[in-house]
C-alpha cells in the first residue's frame, strides 16, 4: 500500500465578530448572489477596505457558474462625460471659474461712438470731482473734514453777498486737498452772483501785476468805469501805496491817456473787426496812477465782490506787503447793513498750504485780517481713493452733450449696462487696489489721481474698451521716475551681496560705510550660510566693490583720502535704495539673498 492521501473538500473561513460590522460599514448591505450590484454611472469608486491575496483569475475558478454581466450603455452625453468633476468642491470650482462674464471681449460698432463719449464724460468729471459721503467712507465716529470747511466758507460767503458783510479768511490745506475746487463750489452755489477777481502769486510777482490783473478783471465784469473824479490825487495815492515815485507814477501807458480823455469809460475802446469792419468794445488797461484807486472802489460796486488769492503766502512776501493791506483794510471797513439796499460786500479768500502763514503778516496787516482760518485735508483712507475711482469711471454719459451718431437710445441702454459692470470688474480686483494703495502710499495728492485716471481714460480704444490692471499700472508708470539704475539684477553675485550689506548698514544707522564694513557683513552672511566664498574672474569680492564704485552706486562721501589712509577704509554712500535692491533681489530669484535682505 501507498501513503494515504488526504483530499481537501472545503475551506470555511470565519470572520471575527469585531471585524464583522466595520465590513459591514464600509462595504453595506451585501447584495443577493444571484443578482450583481451595479453602481450609477459617474459614482465615485472607492478603494476596498481590506486588501484582498486571491487574484481575479482566482476568483474566477472558484466561481462554478460565472454569469456574464452585460455591460450597460452609458447614456450620457459627452460633454457631461468630459464636464463631470471627481468632487463637489472641484466642481464649485470649475463652475466659478466658467460663470461668463458677461462682457463682450471687441466692442460692436454700435457701440464705438458711445465709448469716446463715455471717454469724455470721465474726463469731465475728473475736473470736477464728485462728492464722497464721508460718513459712509469714514464711518459716523470720524469728523467729516470736508464737509465742515464746506459750509464754514458758505457760510462767510454767504454773509458777504446777502448782507453785505466784509470777510476776510485763509483756507488752509495740503496740495491735492480741493481748496480751490472747494472755493468754486461755493461761488457757484451762492444765492446771487457777484463779482469774482482771481489772483494767484505764483503768476503776479508783485503788487503792480496783481493790481493790473485786479482793473483788468473788474473791467471785463463790469464794463464801467469807478475812477476818481481828481486824478491827481489818485496819483499821490498810488504812488504812496506801491512804493513809486509820484513822477514815474503818472507815466500813462502808450494812448492810454489820450483815449481816457476822448472816451467816456477809459477801460473799453473800439476797434473794427476784421471781418465785417464793425466797431466792438475791446477791455485797455488804464492809466497806473488810477490803479490803485479800485480797490478802495470795490464796495462801490453794484454786485458783491469775492476775491480769491492763490499762493497767499507768496503776496506776503512782496514788499510792505501793500496790496494785502488795502485789500484787507476794504473789507474790514465793511459793515453789515451800510450797504444793504446795493448789497455789495466784500470777501477776501486766501488759499495756501503753509500753516504759519500768519506769522507772516506784519503787525498791520495782521490787524486788518480777521483770523479765520478754515482747514482742509487730504483722504485718510485708501477706500476715498476707491470711491472716487468708481464714481469718476462710472459718470453717467446723460451729462454729456449727445452728437450726430450718439442718439441711439436702444445702444445707450445696452453701453449703460456693460459699463456698470466693467467698473464694478474694475474696482473689486485685489491687484487694482494694491495699484492704488503703493500710491496712496506716497503722495495723497489728488492732482497725482487725476493725472493717473486720465491716462487711464484716453488709453480705452475699440479693441480694449474696458478699464484692466495693466493699463492702470501702465498709467502710474508714466507718473512715475524711471529708475536711476534699472539693470541692477544683471550684477554678479558678489555686487548684489555688497548691495545687501550697505542696506544692513544703513539699518543699523550708518549712511556712510567703508569697505571694510561690508566685507565683515558679507564674511558674517557667509559663515551664517556655511557658504564658500565667491570669486569672479580671477578676483574676489573686492573687484565687486570697486565695480560698484565704477557705476557710481557707491559714491565717495568725503574728500580724497589722505596717503596715511587706505582705499579699503575711504568713506563711500550708496545712491541705490531699499526698494531698488528689494526689486533686484525678487528678479534674481536666489533664496540665499531673499533670506539675508529680510534681515534687514
Amino acid at each position: 500500500m501507498g501513503t494515504p492521501r488526504t483530499i481537501l473538500h472545503s475551506v470555511e473561513i470565519t470572520t471575527p465578530r469585531h471585524l464583522l460590522k466595520t465590513l459591514k460599514r464600509d462595504l453595506g448591505s451585501p447584495a443577493p448572489r444571484d443578482s450583481a450590484h451595479l453602481p450609477e454611472a459617474g459614482t465615485p469608486r472607492l478603494p476596498a477596505a481590506f486588501p484582498t491575496a486571491i487574484s481575479s483569475a482566482t476568483t474566477r475558478s472558484l466561481s462554478p457558474n460565472p454569469v456574464p454581466i452585460a455591460p450597460v450603455p452609458d447614456t450620457t452625453p459627452r460633454a457631461t462625460r468630459r464636464g463631470a468633476p471627481a468632487s463637489p468642491a472641484k466642481g464649485k470650482r470649475a463652475q466659478s471659474k466658467q460663470t461668463p462674464d458677461q462682457l463682450p471681449a471687441v466692442l460692436p460698432d454700435r457701440l464705438h461712438p458711445l465709448l469716446n463719449r463715455q471717454k469724455r464724460s470721465i474726463l469731465r468729471s475728473l475736473q470736477r470731482p464728485p462728492e464722497i459721503d464721508e460718513i459712509e467712507v469714514y464711518g459716523e465716529d470720524y469728523p467729516p473734514t470736508y464737509t465742515a470747511a464746506y459750509e464754514q466758507l458758505g457760510e462767510l460767503l454767504t454773509g458777504s453777498v446777502v448782507r453785505g458783510e466784509g470777510n476776510s479768511c485763509l483756507l488752509i490745506g495740503p496740495s491735492g486737498s480741493g481748496k480751490t475746487q472747494m472755493v468754486e463750489r461755493v461761488i457757484a452755489t451762492l444765492p446771487s452772483t457777484p463779482i469774482v477777481v482771481r489772483l494767484s502769486g505764483y503768476a503776479q510777482h508783485n503788487d503792480k501785476l496783481a493790481i493790473r490783473e485786479i482793473a483788468w478783471q473788474l473791467a471785463q465784469q463790469t464794463g464801467q468805469s469807478f475812477l476818481p473824479s481828481d486824478p491827481d490825487e489818485a496819483d499821490e495815492e498810488g504812488a504812496d501805496a506801491d512804493g513809486i515815485e509820484p513822477k514815474e507814477a503818472a507815466i500813462p501807458q502808450e494812448g492810454a491817456e489820450a483815449e481816457a480823455d476822448d472816451d467816456e469809460n477809459p477801460f473799453v475802446e473800439s476797434a473794427p473787426t476784421a471781418a465785417a469792419g464793425i466797431a466792438e468794445p475791446i477791455v485797455a488797461l488804464p492809466p497806473p496812477a488810477h490803479l490803485l484807486a479800485l480797490i478802495s472802489m470795490i464796495p462801490t460796486l453794484p454786485r458783491p465782490t469775492v476775491v480769491v488769492i492763490d499762493g497767499f503766502d507768496l503776496f506776503a512776501g512782496h514788499a510792505r506787503q501793500a496790496l494785502l493791506y488795502c485789500l484787507l483794510d476794504t473789507a474790514q471797513s465793511c459793515r453789515a447793513g451800510t450797504n444793504s439796499e446795493t448789497g455789495s460786500g466784500m470777501a477776501v479768500v486766501g488759499v495756501t498750504a503753509r500753516v504759519d502763514t500768519i506769522n507772516l503778516l506784519e503787525k498791520r496787516v495782521k490787524s486788518r485780517f480777521s483770523g479765520r482760518m478754515i482747514r482742509t485735508a487730504c483722504p485718510t483712507k485708501l477706500a476715498h481713493w476707491v470711491e472716487l475711482a468708481k464714481a469718476s469711471l462710472g459718470a453717467s454719459i446723460a451729462d454729456e452733450p449727445a452728437r450726430a451718431d450718439e442718439h441711439d437710445e436702444e445702444s445707450a441702454d445696452e453701453w449703460a449696462r456693460t459699463w456698470a459692470k466693467a467698473v464694478e470688474r474694475f474696482v473689486g480686483d485685489e491687484e487694482v487696489v494694491e495699484t492704488l494703495r503703493e500710491t496712496y502710499a506716497l503722495t495723497r495728492d489728488f492732482q497725482m489721481f487725476r493725472r493717473i485716471m486720465t491716462s487711464l481714460a484716453l488709453d480705452l480704444s475699440a479693441t480694449s474698451p474696458y478699464p484692466t490692471q495693466a493699463k492702470l499700472e501702465s498709467a502710474v508708470d508714466r507718473q512715475r521716475c524711471p529708475p536711476r539704475y534699472p539693470s541692477l539684477h544683471t550684477l554678479p553675485y558678489p555686487a548684489v551681496c555688497l548691495l545687501i550689506a550697505s542696506v544692513h548698514a544703513q539699518t543699523s544707522g550708518h549712511d556712510v560705510f567703508t569697505f571694510e564694513m561690508l566685507h565683515d557683513a558679507f564674511k558674517s552672511q557667509v559663515r551664517a550660510s556655511q557658504s564658500a566664498p565667491v570669486q569672479i574672474e580671477g578676483g574676489g569680492i573686492g573687484m565687486a566693490f570697486e565695480r560698484l564704485v565704477d557705476l557710481h552706486v557707491f559714491r565717495p562721501a568725503a574728500a580724497a583720502a589722505a596717503a596715511g589712509i587706505a582705499r579699503e577704509f575711504a568713506l563711500h554712500r550708496s545712491t541705490v535704495d531699499r526698494f531698488a535692491v528689494r526689486k533686484a533681489v525678487e528678479t534674481i530669484g536666489q533664496l540665499s539673498l531673499k533670506k539675508w535682505l529680510t534681515k534687514a
